[in-house]
């Protein structure tokens, strides 16, 4: 039985809503580094943070800082803007650390990551 937690979730409709976090394989604290890119994109799109509703979470993997440079290139090229790019202050680093990036059952943020692995550890 699902019982809504809040007055807004039994007002959202059902959408088959999937948020992804692309998190590097070389970095000991990823998943840190995720939650960081989620806050982020939860500051900077709302909406679309709003209608994720807390689904479905996907933690995806790169090898490395400049394999997810990439990866944000690649998104760029196919016009899927609505991400979050997330670079670690403290590492004095260019390279971000994680991407955060809402699908919204069309299956186009899905296709473009389907090159990255499923983030294990």
């Amino acid at each position: 039985m699902n019982i809504p937690w809040s007055e807004k979730q039994m007002k959202t409709e059902k959408v088959d809503a999937r948020m992804y976090l692309i998190l590097r394989e070389d970095l000991a604290y990823k998943y840190i580094q995720g939650g960081h890119a989620l806050a982020q994109f939860a500051l900077e799109y709302r909406e679309q943070f709003e209608k994720w509703n807390n689904q479905y979470l996907i933690n995806l993997s790169v090898f490395n800082g400049l394999a997810l440079d990439e990866l944000k290139w690649e998104l760029l090229d196919k016009e899927l803007n609505d991400f979050s790019y997330f670079i670690e202050p403290d590492l004095k680093s260019e390279l971000g650390t994680a991407i955060c990036i809402f699908e919204n059952g069309d299956g186009k943020v899905k296709e473009a990551l389907s090159r990255c692995g499923m983030s294990t550890k």
